[in-house]
């Protein structure tokens, strides 16, 4: 049981230390490069003191310490230290004291450096609401975290379509969560921003924030802030609900909350009320919430996603958006919608659709919807010479084989039935990841913020990536 235990304090091990009863270091060993950098030679720790070669610590806040003269387990302790070198690491813990017939002749911990994710703290609640505020007398300085789509940018022919812009006319009006629901790339974000335009609050915060793309450790403090001593370098410092005050939370990917998160996220709902954490106290804030999930609230239910409550709270104004393949007449108005786009922010001159380019997208599934589709657009604009003013059917086919060869292909084989194509499978996904990358910086003219969000991953993990393929 107390195995099991540990295993679910820490995931994984970065350091390992072991001191004896009078607080000698009998063993050191640092599998994480930044532990190791710091500390290239481990063996130079190993028979001196521990407080001698971690002067930050004391008897007070040494875990190794407390666990030695205690005799009992700390699991998840954050420490933070500086080592011999006047390196700077925050850790979690988890600080076992050693026994043998009953008799305490050691302690050793194990430890996880948590110094990035302290720094991705800290990266976010510096922000400032104002930064979510549209500006409306320049469209060029409207920060891309602001809601700065309209009902009126929703380009559909489609019935049904229709009638969703309809309803959320009507929910706008109202101060009620909104549940947004449809696979992935159906334009939730979009249908926010716009609900959000639309309502008496689009003059103050829109804060978007995908759920999956924040590691669960942090997802407390960046939801509902900190308080300064709730953990070794904790700041008093707001959250994404106190920054989006008299505004709009939009939380897609919802599902992915932890459970005892979306008890809190609850209590917002009900009384508008928030903790921060490590605090007593709660405040009060405005804020309206609309949430986004990439499959039926229902289903996320039935699956252990979300909890009962609080689907029957967020889930009574609920719009499903359909998949494109199920609203095939809004492709030939989407087209020139991002042609006209594209050319702008490629410097392109695209003015002439080919007959059969339709076709060739009619054909398609579109797997990734509106996503998709636009993806598609911008890359067959993106290679296309600067002075050509058509777009062609071969265009987009290059594009979308591009997208489905490898389906089309059972175990990846090349046309003709050779190997030549193959090549290692971490090459290959290593280029694609770059090749991603590379992408939405560029679509982001070099935000990393928001080339992180396009991408759903971290900003902290996006840099580490950007370092690593050497891409400014």
């Amino acid at each position: 049981m107390q195995r099991d235990g540990l295993l679910q304090q820490i995931t994984y091990i970065d350091g390992i230390t072991i001191i004896d009863t009078s607080g000698t270091i009998l063993f050191s060993v640092k599998f994480n490069p930044r532990f190791a950098s710091a500390d290239e030679k481990t063996d130079e720790i190993v028979g001196e003191n521990l407080f001698t070669s971690f002067p930050m610590l004391n008897e007070q806040t040494s875990t190794l310490y407390h666990a030695l003269k205690t005799g009992r387990p700390i699991f998840r302790n954050r420490q933070e230290i500086i080592d011999f070198s006047g390196k700077k690491i925050e850790t979690t813990n988890v600080t076992l004291p050693i026994k043998t017939n009953g008799k305490v002749i050691g302690a050793i911990e194990l430890s996880k450096d948590i110094s990035e994710d302290k720094q991705a703290v800290d990266e976010f609640i510096e922000l400032d609401a104002s930064l979510f505020l549209p500006d409306r007398q320049s469209e060029g300085n409207i920060q891309p975290e602001a809601a700065r789509y309209t009902l009126d940018d929703i380009v559909t022919a489609n019935e049904q379509m229709l009638e969703l812009k309809r309803q959320a006319e009507k929910m706008a009006r109202g101060r009620s969560p909104v549940c947004l629901f449809g696979e992935t790339g159906t334009g939730k974000e979009l249908f926010a921003q716009a609900l959000h335009n639309a309502s008496e609050r689009a003059d103050k915060p829109f804060i978007a924030q995908n759920c999956a793309a924040i590691p669960e450790s942090l997802m407390e403090s960046l939801l509902f802030g900190t308080k300064k001593g709730s953990f070794t370098g904790a700041e008093d410092r707001p959250g994404l609900f106190e920054l989006a005050d008299g505004g709009t939370v939009f939380l897609d990917e919802l599902n992915s909350m932890p459970h005892h998160l979306q008890a809190k996220l609850l209590r917002v709902l009900e009384d508008g009320m928030i903790r921060r954490l490590g605090d007593k106290h709660t405040r009060k804030v405005n804020v309206r919430v609309i949430a986004a999930l990439n499959k039926h609230p229902r289903l996320c239910v039935k699956d252990g996603e979300l909890r009962p409550d609080l689907y029957y709270r967020i889930c009574v104004m609920a719009l499903h958006l359909p998949p494109l393949r199920e609203r095939r007449e809004d492709i030939e108005l989407l087209l020139p919608y991002f042609i006209t786009k594209y050319n702008k922010l490629l410097q392109k001159n695209v003015r002439h659709i080919v007959k059969g380019v339709h076709e060739c997208l009619l054909s398609h599934d579109w797997p990734g919807n509106i996503r998709e589709f636009e993806s598609v657009v911008e890359f067959a604009l993106l290679l296309k010479e600067e002075k050509e003013e058509t777009l062609q059917r071969s265009d987009l086919e290059k594009v979308i084989r591009h997208l489905v060869d490898e389906e089309a292909e059972p175990n990846g084989a090349s046309q003709d039935g050779g190997e030549e194509d193959f090549m290692p499978l971490k090459e290959a996904v290593a280029a694609l990841e770059r090749k991603m990358i590379q992408r939405a910086i560029h679509k982001t003219q070099g935000n990393v913020t928001r080339a992180a969000q396009l991408l759903s991953i971290p900003r902290q993990s996006l840099q580490n990536k950007l370092r690593e393929y050497g891409i400014k």
